[in-house]
């Protein structure tokens, strides 16, 4: 197999994709008349996506009945609540009314902007529950705007050093600065000199403290993220509920809403985050750790991650997580809808990641005990599922199409991949998905010689002991299911226990090489032949496209 070949793409799913993105949702401000968008046009792309793969001759007889449906079990975002606790108006100093009560309280925050300068820092127990309209901002609305030919210019509030945290796509070398500028609630892109401003841009000059922009300010809202974040401790069974939860300037790899902290070490456990619109932020939108519960959140538009994870016993079910990987940091870095770290029994269901710029949802760095299922997910730069460092997992269930647009090559960019990862005390099991038209099947990667990658808290990281069964599989030309190596060792295809068994491919053509074993191209009589006996009770089906 050429590890270079750009893998080929232009199908049905990806049009479906470009129909998708070019849904304008407009400034998220009505969570209402968002909602009623977002719904038709969410039914518009499943009723495509159906009619596509019911095109393929797919038997969908085992979703019928009561089983489970990949996807959203409800609505997102704020909805209609009560509150029973501290009142808390715009003006008031929250921090001041937490720091003066005692653990434990809740606080109910009213329609507004609630804008902080710094982060909340909640006690032991603290609920912050908003009513519906309630917006924490990290940002300051700019004002004093001057026009200087065809641009405008405002003092900003600007620190007097940059940050420079995080890696950049070559190009965007902005993206480690923190201090975003919106414009009617988008996030403006940004330009390294003043000179290069036009409509839609921003230059900050850090050296004068000054924002330039093309677009005339007296017609719109023009804000500049200031917080590092909008609630961060390390404190327990923090509960966070009903809020719009927007635009800090918190650096890469630390999240808007934030219960771990680095140095020193500790993390807040238990935390609740439900029925929250989290958006555009500058680095992660949510971080959390053991035993987090985390539901019917709508993530989207941060500039590095939607979420990030660690420790043991979190659930992730039932939130949208899109458009996230805003500010051009790296996918081969950190961006992308999510990135979970040194997790145990991490759990995420029924979540709707897609268009994120990087990976769906990724597990990287000695996770062990995953469960990924009922996820529907499309549309994402990098791989669908990408478990790469990590142990033990079930992948069941889920719906992945049209992943991996960037088809940067080889086996790369999967709807599920499997990267220098493999089963310890039990297996990677991969059963029940249906995955269609992404850059790759689902694809076995042993690549770069990671077996000691820290960290490696569960041994040396091995694709071994991947049972990939019963799933239902499209592929278009030039894209691949199967297993392949780089480092010279030929064990992921004998002595690792790797396997595929009952699989149901859909394909243009039997005579194709759609499939890898063993550092050869395969058609799908040699795969059966030549691949150690994988798929002898799977199928193939010729489909028209």
């Amino acid at each position: 197999m050429d590890r270079l070949r750009d893998r080929g793409g232009g199908d049905d799913a990806q049009a479906l994709v470009r129909r998708w993105q070019s849904v304008d949702l407009g400034p998220a401000v009505s969570s209402g008349s968002r909602g009623r968008r977002w719904t038709a046009a969410v039914c518009t792309l499943i009723a495509l996506a159906a009619v596509a793969w019911s095109s393929c001759g797919a038997d969908r007889s085992s979703e019928s009945g009561s089983s489970p449906r990949a996807g959203l079990t409800g609505q997102v975002g704020p909805v209609s609540r009560s509150c029973d606790g501290v009142p808390v108006r715009p003006s008031d100093n929250l921090q001041q009314l937490i720091d003066a009560r005692a653990p434990g309280t809740t606080y109910c925050l009213s329609a507004g902007t609630h804008r902080l300068a710094e982060p909340l820092r909640p006690k032991a127990g603290t609920s912050l529950i908003g009513l519906r309209g309630a917006v924490i901002s990290g940002s300051k609305v700019l004002t004093g705007w001057r026009k200087n030919g065809p641009a405008w210019s405002a003092t900003g509030f600007l620190p007097a050093i940059p940050g420079q945290h995080g890696e950049c796509l070559e190009s965007v070398p902005t993206c480690v600065l923190t201090e975003d500028v919106f414009l009617d609630k988008r996030r403006l892109r940004r330009v390294e000199s003043r000179s290069a401003v036009v409509s839609g841009t921003v230059y900050a000059d850090y050296a004068t403290n000054t924002i330039t922009i093309r677009d005339d300010p007296r017609l719109h809202l023009v804000e500049q993220a200031v917080a590092p974040g909008l609630i961060r401790a390390p404190v327990d069974d923090v509960t966070v509920a009903n809020l719009v939860l927007e635009q800090a300037a918190n650096e890469a790899q630390a999240a808007a809403v934030e219960s771990r902290q680095v140095t020193p070490h500790r993390v807040g456990t238990g935390w609740r985050i439900h029925h929250n619109e989290v958006r555009l932020n500058h680095g992660a939108g949510l971080g959390f750790a053991d035993d987090a519960v985390v539901t019917d959140n709508f993530i989207h538009h941060q500039g590095q991650l939607g979420f990030g994870a660690w420790g043991t016993g979190s659930t992730v079910s039932s939130n949208e997580i899109a458009f996230n990987g805003d500010a051009g940091y790296s996918p081969e870095w950190e961006a992308g809808g999510s990135k979970s770290w040194l997790t145990d029994r991490h759990t995420v269901t029924h979540n709707y990641v897609h268009d994120n710029r990087g990976p769906g949802l990724w597990t990287d760095g000695g996770n062990i005990r995953t469960e990924y299922a009922y996820n529907r997910i499309t549309g994402n730069w990098g791989a669908g599922i990408q478990h790469e460092l990590s142990y033990d997992a079930v992948i069941r269930s889920n719906e992945i199409t049209g992943n991996g647009r960037r088809h940067k090559g080889w086996a790369w960019e999967a709807g599920i991949q499997i990267q220098s990862s493999g089963g310890t005390t039990g297996p990677v099991e991969i059963v029940g998905n249906t995955v269609s038209y992404n850059a790759n099947g689902i694809a076995l990667i042993d690549s770069g010689g990671r077996a000691y990658d820290r960290p490696a808290p569960h041994g040396p990281h091995v694709v071994r002991n991947v049972w990939v069964h019963d799933n239902r599989i499209a592929l278009s030309a030039g894209q691949t299911t199967g297993a392949v190596q780089d480092v010279g060792d030929k064990a992921i295809y004998s002595s690792n226990q790797n396997r595929f068994e009952a699989n149901i491919y859909y394909l243009q053509s039997l005579t194709e090489p759609h499939f890898s074993w063993n550092d050869t191209d395969l058609n799908w009589a040699q795969w059966r032949a030549l691949g150690n006996g994988n798929d002898l009770t799977g199928r193939a089906e010729l489909r028209n496209r």
